[in-house]
Order: C-alpha cells, then structure tokens, then sequence
C-alpha cells in the first residue's frame, strides 16, 4: 500500500489546481488523481526519459558531464564576458525564483523577457499597471451566467477550467451547471469551445477590434447599420450585444487570439469600463502562459516598477512589445540565459537560427531544442514536486506549492542555482 499525498498543485498550466492526489510508492509516483492530460505529464516528467540529471558543458560541440560547481563557475565567467547578456524565460519558475532572476540581471546590467510576453504577457502587465479588478475564479463559478472565450480555447489549454469553474461547474448561483450558463465562443477557426457555445462567431483574421468595437457600439444605444462586421452578421452582433447586456454577471476568457496589439488591449479596456459605466456587471482575464507567468509581471512590478520586461543594459524602461526579438533583430544579445523555456522551438525559424549562433546557458529539468544548444545546461527540480514555492493563478491568485517526492541526487532547484550564481558572482 502506497502512501497518499493530497491537496497537491499542478504546475501544468495557470490554473495551477490544488486537488490533486498521488500516491507513492518506493519513492515513486504510483498514481494520480484529479489530473487532466497536462497535469499527467507534468508529474510523470519525474521519471520522463528526456530528463536532465547531470549539468552538462558543450566541448567541441559534443555536450559532457560536469560537476555542479564547475557548472555554476562556467557560467558566471560567461555572465561576466558578456556585454549583452540576456535572461529569458521565467513564467514557468516559482516567485522566488523570479526575484532572484531579476536581481541577477541588475547585478550583470541585462536584459530581461518573460517567455510570456510573446504571448499574453502585454495583458498581465496593462490590468496590473491600471489596477485593473480581477474576479476570482470561485466567484466565477458561483455567479457567472454569460462566458465569452475570445481567441482562447481552454479544452485544450486548460482543461480542467470548464469543469472546475467555468461552463460545466455547479456553483452557488448556478447548481444547474451549463444549464445555468450561455456560452460564445469568438475565434478565427471552430474549435472544440465553439461546439460547447450557443453562438459561435468565426471572425476574419484581424476582425477582432471592429467586432468589439460594434459590439460596444450597440450596447451604448447608438446607431449600427452594417450588414457585416469581421464577417459576422448584423443579426448575431445584436444578439451578442443582447446577452451581454441580460447577464446578470459576464465573463471573458481571452487568449493569444485576442492579444496581438496595444490596439486590441486598449479597446478591451474600453470595453469593459463601458460595460461598467452601462451597470453591466463584466470581467475578463488572459488565458495562456506558464504557470506563473502573472508572477513575474507582478515581481517585475515590486521590484522594479515596470510590469512586462525590464533592460538594465541601457534603462529600466522598455517602449518593446517583444524585448528579446527585438534585440534579437538588431543583434544586440551576444548571450542568452534561458531558466524553464525553449525559444528554440517556440519562435519563429528565422529567430531560432540567431539564436543558435548565440552562446546560451539554459536552466531545465528536460532535454529540449534549447537546451542541445547550450554551451551550459544545468537539470533542476520540477516545482510542485520535488520543490516548493509560490505561483500565481490566472486570476492573480497566489497559490503555494508543495514538495512531496525527493530531488535525484544533485539535481538543485532553479531558485537555488540563481542563488548560487549571485553568490559567486
């Protein structure tokens, strides 16, 4: 009989769930309970044949083993060298984690990019800087009767969100579940959210702001005579513009579909306060991003005072939607330390190339693109397993992690080889 550890989180999306149980057994995961596909994968990495055990140094382009403090030593000279270095990552690491991150790059005057920000990251940091209200997801659950997935998909980025808090859950003002909801589902391409929605809008690519824009059109009571917008129908505009203002609370999940400019998060904003300003009760928050990617806008923020990046080479303040591409385009990065995140294989071909011509030093518990290409790689623990820590939820929740099975030998946190390379420093 294996022994059960409960009210464990998952670190496989931003939902960051907390009902998760495992049983051990010799030291092993056995099995789980309560998890999706994602938070399957994340827990059974432990044992992942991909996984990193040992820290490696590429030497004459083939990667061998090293000990830890030869890892630590390699990389402070490489941080030390370097006129331009670049610390990227960090949504998918613990609060703590990213404090120390930043601190790291004021103490070698780098920059310093969230993974996120190619993505929602231009979100997070607009509602933290105008304090814009979040609403929890509990209160979601319980009061939500209108949900709008805009640009997002949860059926496959977050799973568990419908069932937990969303379409399906059965809350205090809603015990009859999806019965209790309307749902709309606004995309470029059907999805799987767009068979669970009573009106599904497939916009034109681009579409999103004129759409949105008409919509608030409508619900101000001023006039709208186009027979199509983003080649949805006059008719179902006004219908949307009807539910939305019928709810007794509505609520939107948007995702990288939705945030592509400033443009779109300024007449998102504008939406929502004109929601406000009408009496209708409305929200809205970004779906997408590592596990604590609203972490480290937030830290960012504390620290110092800017909430999207920071690029201590030059100045804090950053005009860049994307610091680390632009850099990049302008060849200003000569090298990148990448902690949790595989740029190899999630920016375009072209990035990829350059960065690949760049020294890296990447920080992960699995072998990826990124990390075959670094000139130093060093294993870490995986949070919410074999580390503790604090992670931000979608709603801007912090949750805390737990630890329940031992590190491999000499494998460390991220946290802690941060600390040591500041300490050596």
């Amino acid at each position: 009989m294996g022994e059960l550890k409960t009210n464990l989180v998952c670190t496989g999306c931003s939902l960051l769930c907390d009902d998760i149980a495992v049983e051990i057994e010799n030291g092993k995961i056995k099995t789980t309970h309560n998890v999706c596909a994602r938070g399957y994968g994340r827990f059974y990495q432990v044992d992942f044949k991909y996984r990193i055990l040992s820290p490696l140094l590429k030497m004459n382009g083939k990667q061998k083993e090293i000990s830890y403090e030869k890892a630590i030593k390699e990389s402070v000279n490489l941080l030390k060298n370097a006129e331009n270095p670049f610390l990227y990552g960090w949504a998918s690491t613990v609060s703590a984690t990213q404090k120390k991150g930043i601190q790291l790059a004021q103490k070698y005057k780098a920059a310093i990019d969230c993974a996120s920000t190619c993505t929602i990251g231009m979100a997070i940091q607009r509602f933290i800087q105008e304090n814009i209200e979040i609403s929890k997801l509990p209160d979601i659950r319980d009061n939500a009767d209108l949900l709008v997935f805009w640009g997002s998909n949860p059926t496959a980025s977050h799973i568990r969100l419908l069932s937990k808090y969303a379409l399906l859950a059965r809350g205090k003002n809603t015990d009859r579940g999806m019965e209790d909801r309307t749902a709309i589902t606004v995309d470029i391409r059907t999805t799987d959210m767009a068979r669970f929605s009573e009106e599904f809008l497939q916009i034109t690519p681009g579409g999103d702001t004129a759409l949105l824009e008409s919509l608030m059109q409508i619900i101000q009571g001023k006039s709208f005579s186009k027979e199509r917008v983003a080649n949805i129908p006059r008719k179902t505009i006004y219908n949307v513009a009807n539910l939305i203002k019928e709810a007794r609370f509505g609520f939107m999940f948007f995702g990288n579909g939705y945030v592509k400019t400033q443009e779109n998060m300024d007449v998102l904003i504008q939406f929502i306060e004109t929601l406000k300003q009408k009496g209708i009760n409305f929200g809205a928050i970004p779906l997408d991003g590592g596990y604590n990617a609203i972490g480290f806008n937030k830290n960012l923020k504390t620290q110092v005072k800017t909430a999207l990046h920071a690029d201590f080479r030059q100045n804090i303040a950053c005009k860049e939607q994307s610091l680390l591409i632009d850099s990049l385009k302008t060849g200003s990065v000569d090298l990148l330390f990448v902690v949790g995140s595989d740029p190899i294989s999630n920016l375009p071909f072209n990035l990829s190339k350059q960065i690949a011509k760049i020294p890296m030093i990447a920080i992960d518990f699995q072998q990826t693109p990124t990390t075959m290409l670094s000139r130093i790689v060093i294993p870490t623990t995986i949070p919410g397993v074999e580390s503790a820590g604090t992670a931000y939820r979608l709603d801007f929740e912090p949750v805390t992690l737990k630890r329940f099975l031992d590190p491999p030998a000499g494998v460390h946190s991220d946290g802690k080889i941060i600390e040591d390379l500041l300490r050596n420093s």
